[in-house]
């Protein structure tokens, strides 16, 4: 079988790979809360014959499908999704699966149960049909990517595939990576008095105001590839709930995206150096990474810095030209090559010294927003091209980034 005949073979397949991304959609899996949708994935792999189905400690499931002695090919995908948000705010009810003018809405459809499905379909069919698998051929759907990647990053530890193929939504363009994200935290203290009496009190808001009057204009790096790195002030909180008493500590929360080359330690220590300009008398401040606490429906629980690793492949990397290339004669069309303006899980893959790209049906700018929905069309798509990168990638001549 040719890759031009892969398309045939997914369209043929198209309901029952539809009908797998509605349950997937209907079956909330919030980080921390995926073990109904483990459940039913691991009960798919299983119906799909794959050899071997497995959930480890954190929860996170993988599958294998076993091949030739070359190179294993892992593809990544994260079972959680983040909140609806208000339903009424949909068009259609965010766990529905509601197919509507051949697209499948609903939360996570997009980011990332419509890629997971194809994943896992992928998979199936490639032994079923007995597709050339040059090495194994590893399907990890993992838990807690929307909040800091716990799953992947304990996964590594133990897996260490050649090549990584990260499912998440690229509208069908190659990715060979993203800027990383850090979360800091800015903690200021002064002295707490009543509202009615604030000279009695050292109220540390003016500090922050200053410090966010900083960080709207602050220089950023830049980089040929990202542009340049960007932060956004998030969150903001008090040890108090009564309007009329100034508080004694409030704290900012700092979301920063850090292109290559720019550590969590530079960072750090340049906002330590301008929140220090912005002290106010008898106000102390320190700026840190903050700490995620974990906790998976398994109980696993682990604090770790909040940090995703920023990744890039050189554009002419030999991994994309033949991912162009076998993509090109499954789809008829050679892919773009881009990379991802957020955060994956493919950061902490290159981290790991596994050569990671990026491929995935779906409109990124779809994703955790209440319009979320997958064409069917870019899925069926997606089968075929998943199909394709398993059995047509030989990883031999590939080095780690």
């Amino acid at each position: 079988m040719s890759e031009a005949d892969l398309p045939a073979l997914a369209q043929a397949h198209r309901a029952d790979l539809v009908n797998l991304m509605r349950r997937l959609v209907q079956t909330p899996s919030l980080p921390g809360h995926e073990d109904q949708l483990a459940n039913l994935i691991a009960a798919e792999m299983r119906q799909l014959d794959f050899d071997e189905v497995a959930a480890d400690g954190l929860g996170n499931v993988v599958g294998w499908i076993r091949g030739n002695r070359g190179p294993t090919l892992m593809f990544n995908g994260h079972m959680d999704h983040v909140d609806p948000g208000p339903v009424a705010g949909w068009s259609h009810p965010p766990y529905g699966g509601d197919v509507v003018e051949d697209e499948l809405w609903g939360r996570g459809s997009v980011d990332m149960k419509g890629p997971l499905a194809a994943m896992i379909y992928a998979a199936g069919l490639t032994k079923r049909y007995a597709l050339p698998l040059p090495g194994d051929l590893i399907v990890a759907c993992v838990v807690m990517e929307e909040t800091g990647g716990a799953g992947t990053r304990d996964l590594v530890r133990r897996l260490k595939p050649v090549i990584a193929v990260v499912g998440e939504a690229s509208g069908g363009r190659l990715m060979r990576g993203h800027r990383g994200r850090i979360e800091l935290v800015v903690r200021v203290t002064g002295r707490a008095a009543h509202a009615s009496v604030p000279d009695k009190g050292i109220n540390p808001h003016y500090t922050l105001a200053r410090l966010l009057a900083q960080v709207e204009t602050l220089p950023m790096t830049r980089d040929d590839v990202f542009g340049s790195s960007s932060v956004a002030p998030t969150l903001y909180r008090t040890d108090q709930v009564s309007a009329n008493v100034i508080p004694a500590e409030a704290q900012l929360t700092l979301d920063w995206r850090n292109v290559p080359g720019e550590t969590p330690e530079q960072i750090v220590e340049r906002m330590n150096r301008l929140l220090a300009g912005c002290l106010s008398p008898g106000v102390e401040g320190t700026v840190s990474v903050a700490t995620s606490h974990f906790v998976s429906y398994t109980g696993y629980a682990e604090d770790a810095p909040a940090i995703f690793s920023s990744f890039i492949l050189p554009a002419d990397h030999p991994l994309l030209n033949a991912a162009r290339h076998v993509l090109g004669e499954t789809l008829g069309q050679r892919p773009e090559v881009d990379v991802w303006h957020f955060a994956t899980d493919g950061g902490r893959l290159a981290a790991a010294g596994i050569t990671t790209i990026g491929f995935g049906p779906g409109d990124p700018a779809l994703a955790h927003t209440n319009r979320e929905r997958m064409p069917i069309g870019a899925l069926v798509d997606g089968l075929a091209g998943y199909m394709a990168l398993a059995s047509r990638l030989n990883g031999a001549d590939f080095e780690s980034p």
